[in-house]
């Protein structure tokens, strides 16, 4: 993530990923806070507010995979904790990675926080889907991750379209 870049957070939540993206990507660039959760969203607003940062745009969802913005505009997607039957079932994640690949730009990035999935489960439903858009894995974290109100053991798998390393 660069400053300057069009991100979205997908299932932002309370906004424990997008501050901070708000912040690495500065004034210049722009981060969509997508969720369906209106009151999730109102706080966040009121925490970016206090932090000073003007660069986060609410996008409340209807709970589906859409995501209202322009072919080829989107930087960086973040996916952390959204990719598992708790919100969708395997025909909305194609429905998800088909959004994603057409909101994202040619060099785009997409961090996914697989949270909830086993191993297997992350081969197929995620890295086989992300081949199936143009994305290739560039990096692998597995360690410390910030999650809701603590800090838990995670593992996020980074792609870039192109299959380009970061």
């Amino acid at each position: 993530m660069d400053p300057g870049q069009t991100c979205v957070d997908f299932g932002c939540g309370h906004g424990n990923y997008t501050i901070p993206l708000a912040r690495i990507v500065g004034p210049a660039g722009t981060v969509h806070a997508l969720d369906k959760d209106g009151g999730k969203l109102n706080e966040l607003l009121r925490r970016a507010d206090g932090a000073g940062l003007g660069n986060i745009r609410r996008m409340d969802s209807p709970g589906d995979s859409r995501i209202a913005l322009d072919d080829g505009s989107v930087d960086v997607i973040l996916l952390y904790d959204v990719l598992h039957s708790h919100y969708f079932c395997a025909e909305e994640r194609d429905a998800l990675f088909r959004e994603v690949a057409r909101v994202s730009s040619p060099e785009a990035v997409m961090s996914v926080f697989p949270n909830h999935m086993e191993q297997d489960e992350i081969e197929a439903e995620i890295i086989g889907r992300a081949a199936g858009i143009g994305f290739d894995v560039a990096s692998e974290y597995r360690g410390p991750v910030v999650h809701d109100d603590g800090i838990t053991e995670g593992y996020i798998l980074t792609f870039r379209r192109g299959g380009r390393d970061l």
